[in-house]
């Protein structure tokens, strides 16, 4: 992967390991698709730092606060801070100044790719998070909500009125509390590991003093469609208010605001929250595997060497997320090597069945997520494709031509292209949604091509693919574009088709 998708990836993720093993795509190996193993203190610390300097909160020049404050403040040890700091050093980022502590460097190439970085991650997030609004305008149920929707979008409306300066918080909480409206667990789950990517697209927002009174012309036809339960007017009032902000952001661009470092800010920026824990994300993992069909009473699991190697993590860790889910009582170990789902434990499991990714609605809501998402990068792979990048997609294809005996290699293939086409895109953007839902994104391949209802005949979608790589190497953004959508839209009416036959039978 390129040094300028992986410094963007860095910025939204918070911290520099991934779970999609990059080096994998484009290859005839299989393809790994892990866990995302919890940082270091000291990575996430760099990374927090790196990410303040990316929008100029610590300017060219800024002191960094002293290392006994920030590690008093995060409550780590001094080590870690200076792990951080010298990491950063080491990238050219930060500099020692005698006797004055540690400070931005005051320019170098290093930086103005960082700036550069930030930029194009702003770009991009200006465009999804004006669709991702729209869509959760179009997922909540206006016909039960309209005054709980109302009342979420009223504090917009306040600032707006105020005309002081722009509160990225206020704004990143209304989204929250859109996504928990949804009662989709997937869009909530996708805002919460975009926090990060909000916050640093409203930063970029310049004093609001001028657009006040046309961004609360914009918050209040939000508030008022909501309440009326016009959800077409919501949507486009939704669409005012972001061309708004965008335009704005737009005009300021050029690079980050040169503004003091406030260390009392920083230090607060510094506090963020740690990281999920390993062995509880794999609990979740496990009890999905139950739900979905290893989970019948008596089944046994695979063993902790297996499991350990299917999420890419040490059996310590495996053995701590399976003595979790004993104590909730999903499974129980019966012999010294092997875990079972625990008899008569319906509840536990039906709980786990209803997950989000089992609920036919929230997987056609991530589905449409996920269709937008590849339309979007097979126009800007089209554009940006590297040599690499279509040699790879070459050899894919390749690959597809040949005769395939395991439909698991089919799939492997199928989500192997389009995770390439995705790094072709050079969008940090795709490709970390792409990683947020990682699960999802490999349970869609796997429940579409294992059903022939689905799936279609083989040669049907290798046209498909041929048509789209095709259109990349012909750098053709339209056509890339429109056989991308034919791709999903066939997929898509299949879906309804089959639910519809579904429901019939």
């Amino acid at each position: 992967m390129n040094e300028m998708l992986d410094l963007k990836l860095v910025l939204l993720r918070g911290e520099s390991q991934g779970p999609i093993e990059m080096d994998g795509l484009g290859r005839s190996s299989r393809l790994r698709m892990q866990l995302q193993k919890k940082s270091e203190l000291s990575d996430r610390l760099a990374v927090n730092l790196l990410g303040l300097i990316a929008d100029g909160r610590l300017a060219p020049g800024a002191r960094i606060p002293p290392e006994r404050q920030i590690a008093e403040t995060l409550s780590v040890s001094r080590i870690c801070v200076r792990s951080a700091l010298d990491r950063l050093k080491e990238n050219g980022y930060i500099e020692s100044v005698q006797g004055a502590g540690t400070r931005v460097v005051r320019s170098s190439e290093k930086l103005d790719q960082l700036y550069a970085a930030n930029l194009e991650n702003v770009n991009d997030l200006g465009n999804f998070c004006g669709y991702l609004d729209e869509f959760l305008a179009e997922w909540v149920d206006l016909s039960e909500q309209a005054e709980e929707v109302a009342t979420i979008l009223q504090p917009l409306l306040a600032v707006a009125r105020s005309s002081r300066r722009f509160d990225p918080e206020t704004e990143y909480r209304v989204r929250c509390q859109l996504a928990r409206a949804s009662r989709s667990p997937g869009l909530e789950l996708l805002l919460r590991r975009m926090a990060r990517g909000y916050r640093c697209y409203y930063n970029s927002v310049p004093p609001i003093d001028r657009i006040s009174d046309r961004l609360a012309e914009a918050a209040g036809a939000m508030v008022a469609a909501a309440r009326a339960g016009d959800k077409t007017a919501l949507i486009l009032a939704m669409r005012d208010y972001n061309s708004i902000l965008r335009s704005a952001v737009i005009a300021g661009a050029g690079g980050p605001a040169r503004r003091a470092a406030d260390t009392e800010l920083v230090l607060r920026e510094l506090n963020a929250h740690q990281p999920e824990k390993l062995s509880d994300i794999i609990a979740r993992e496990i009890a999905g595997m139950l739900a979905r069909a290893e989970g019948r009473e008596e089944d046994v699991l695979i063993g902790e060497r297996r499991l350990a190697d299917v999420f890419g993590v040490s059996r310590v860790s495996i053995r701590h997320a399976l003595q979790k889910l004993k104590e909730d009582g999903i499974v129980t170990s019966r012999e010294r090597f092997w875990t079972r789902a625990a008899k008569g434990d319906e509840d536990a499991v039906r709980e786990a069945r209803d997950s989000f990714e089992a609920s036919v609605r929230e997987f056609k809501l991530l589905c449409n997520l996920r269709h937008f998402q590849e339309v979007w990068a097979a126009r800007r792979a089209a554009r940006h494709a590297s040599d690499k990048d279509k040699a790879d997609l070459r050899r894919i294809l390749a690959e597809m031509r040949r005769p395939i005996d395991s439909l698991d290699r089919s799939i492997d293939l199928d989500l192997n292209l389009h995770l390439t086409i995705a790094r072709s895109a050079g969008s940090a953007l795709h490709f970390f949604v792409n990683e947020v839902l990682r699960g999802t994104v490999t349970n869609y391949f796997v429940y579409t091509l294992k059903n022939p209802d689905l799936r279609g005949p083989r040669e049907v979608l290798l046209k498909q693919h041929e048509a789209i790589v095709s259109a990349i190497l012909a750098g053709d953004e339209d056509g890339a574009r429109d056989a991308m959508e034919r791709h999903v839209r066939f997929f898509q009416n299949n879906y309804d088709a089959y639910m519809v036959s579904s429901s019939a039978a």
